[in-house]
């Protein structure tokens, strides 16, 4: 039918503006919403290996399973000098590799290191994530993992997470008596507050928003049926005491993960728990910003994880 057709009355001209509002209403409303929540839950996978060549140390790659039964990978840096261990959990869309530079100085002042891929990521199982929720079981199947090797203490272990990981580390010490110690960088309180913040846009010019952030979950709960909704670390913190955790966040940081969030978990947390919100910092950029304080603060959280003189000659600050 020609746009110059007599036929087109002005009824059906209206009839037709209204097929065409009612299809972009249902891409504003449906199909927009259930795509950002696809990219949420599968994130482009980033398979990267670590080598003795990266790490100037031995360097173990090793499989194990998420409590869940999913198929992980990892990699286990050891120390001979201690059998205490820090594991590292990744932030979303990273992977277990990229972890390293960030943990180095943990290797160095005395503890084994273990790294991991979550679900979803890098080169371990799983066809999505669900940004924390799941990725507990991940990290609770990391710890079984190295409670099993000879070389670790299973009384000497600690977690330390920057983004979703910090989400993830919080959840995992909530549920697991064997994690001693955990150092929390740019968490979240709530992960469907965090949902509904990503899926917020601004009207430019203006103080008017919205936000696809509901139908955001709603689609997120289709593609991996969890209901992320109900991940709060904020109601899981005060489980860990009377073991330490350390939160860190930036001061600049107030996107998807908020300085609000982290003053919220710390009211909510046992005692001994620390809150150092790191001026001029952005998202996970308080080691870059701040780094002799941050190495600092971290090692006085671990250290009491390390045999009696040990971690304290350690020259870390490179």
């Amino acid at each position: 039918m020609k746009l110059t057709d007599r036929q087109m009355t002005p009824r059906k001209w209206a009839q037709a503006l209204l097929v065409i509002l009612a299809f972009f209403a249902i891409d504003f409303a449906v199909i927009y919403p259930f795509h950002r929540a696809y990219l949420l839950t599968h994130p482009y996978r980033h398979p990267v290996e670590l080598t003795e060549a990266q790490t100037g140390t031995p360097v173990e790659r090793v499989t194990f399973q998420a409590t869940d039964g999913v198929e992980l990978v990892g990699w286990f840096v050891p120390n001979p000098a201690s059998r205490a261990t820090i594991i590292s959990s990744h932030g979303l869309g990273a992977n277990g590799t990229g972890t390293w530079d960030a943990v180095q100085f943990l290797h160095d002042a005395g503890f084994n290191l273990f790294l991991f891929d979550h679900r979803g990521h890098g080169q371990s199982g799983g066809r999505f994530t669900t940004l924390g929720p799941l990725e507990v079981r991940d990290f609770l199947g990391a710890v079984d993992y190295v409670r099993s090797r000879p070389e670790v203490d299973s009384e000497r272990i600690g977690a330390y997470g920057c983004s979703m990981g910090a989400g993830v580390v919080i959840g995992a010490a909530a549920q697991s008596p064997h994690i001693q110690a955990v150092v929390a960088d740019s968490v979240f309180a709530d992960l469907g507050d965090v949902v509904r913040r990503m899926g917020t846009v601004w009207v430019r010019g203006s103080n008017l928003s919205f936000s696809w952030g509901q139908p955001m979950l709603w689609a997120a709960w289709l593609w991996t049926g969890q209901n992320l909704d109900a991940y709060e670390p904020v109601a899981l913190i005060s489980r860990i005491s009377p073991r330490p955790v350390l939160l860190i966040h930036g001061e600049l940081d107030n996107g998807a993960c908020t300085v609000a969030n982290a003053r919220a978990l710390y009211a909510a947390a046992g005692e001994p728990t620390t809150l150092w919100i790191v001026p001029g910092a952005g998202h996970c950029e308080a080691h870059q910003i701040a780094s002799i304080e941050y190495e600092e603060r971290v090692l006085a959280t671990f250290r009491q994880l390390l045999p009696a003189g040990k971690g304290e000659e350690c020259d870390c600050h490179r």
